[in-house]
């Protein structure tokens, strides 16, 4: 299920950055391995409305919003994170408009880890362990209004560090005390200058990952309740996606995901407008915590 994909890059150039202020643009190339070809930008926030074990009843999943707040104008969202992240950076340049500005920093296969080896034994890429220094440069170079920081899928995926050569995951606590400590110093990172920050927790997943994401969710509720004097919010994605009876693959005739199990562009562009509206237009009541 959270298998790697090829690499897909996302960055803006400054002339590419002078058009989307225009209008609403992402440059960006795909890569097997490779660096990106400029900078990234971080964008991108929404605030949650659940803890990760309230009811959520038998009614549909929203799936997000069908339309854009015209209060969502002039802004500059920055997202990084792993390979949902790049999907909802990409939702957000193709539904925003108004001069918003959305900078796709997430990278498919890449958490907030920083490990030896995933999935097996395959060695971490390089630019996964880049964040802690490029994401202060991003912060730095393009002042985003709001950031969204995802990895709430990727980090399901059992991991080694230390050159253990034992995978670990959310089960194990090692692996919570590092993944808390990293989560830490990304916040630190991008909460400099008052910039909020959106953390997002994941659907529930099946199968044998069940109880894997139930855990994730835990952790990233804890994060966003210790930092929330520092602007960190919670974006509940689960509710958005799944009800009491479960996360259905279908929402009104529409397939939510993709072949890879990655948001379907139906999803994830309805998913793309009801974070830019909650975090620039205020959102539905009872959205923030």
């Amino acid at each position: 299920m959270f298998t790697r994909s090829s690499r897909r890059w996302a960055g803006v150039t400054v002339p590419a950055l002078l058009l989307a202020v225009a209008g609403c643009g992402v440059w960006g190339n795909d890569s097997a391995q490779g660096n990106p070809a400029a900078a990234p930008l971080p964008s991108l926030s929404v605030p949650a409305s659940a803890s990760p074990s309230s009811s959520l009843g038998s009614a549909p999943p929203p799936v997000g919003e069908a339309e854009l707040s015209p209060a969502v104008q002039g802004k500059k969202v920055l997202v990084v994170g792993d390979s949902w992240a790049e999907y909802f950076g990409n939702g957000m340049a193709k539904v925003a408009s108004g001069g918003n500005v959305i900078v796709n920093a997430g990278l498919g296969g890449c958490g907030i880890m920083m490990p030896d080896t995933v999935q097996g034994g395959k060695k971490s890429e390089a630019a996964c362990l880049k964040w802690p220094k490029e994401w202060p440069q991003y912060m730095k170079q393009y002042k985003p209004d709001a950031v969204l920081l995802r990895t709430a899928n990727w980090d399901m995926t059992p991991q080694s560090f230390d050159h253990s050569g034992v995978e670990l995951s959310m089960e194990h606590v090692p692996f919570r005390q590092r993944f808390f400590k990293n989560m830490g110093r990304a916040i630190d990172i991008l909460t400099q200058n008052g910039t909020p920050v959106y953390l997002t927790n994941a659907r529930i997943e099946a199968g044998g990952w069940k109880t894997l994401s139930l855990k994730m969710n835990d952790a990233v509720q804890e994060l966003a309740d210790k930092y929330k004097d520092k602007g960190v919010h919670l974006l509940d994605l689960r509710a958005q996606l799944c009800n009491d009876n479960g996360c259905p693959p279908v929402v009104d005739g529409h397939k939510l995901y993709d072949a890879i199990d990655h948001p379907a562009d139906w999803s994830r562009d309805r998913l793309a407008t009801w974070m830019l509206n909650t975090m620039f237009a205020g959102g539905p009541a009872g959205a923030h915590s």
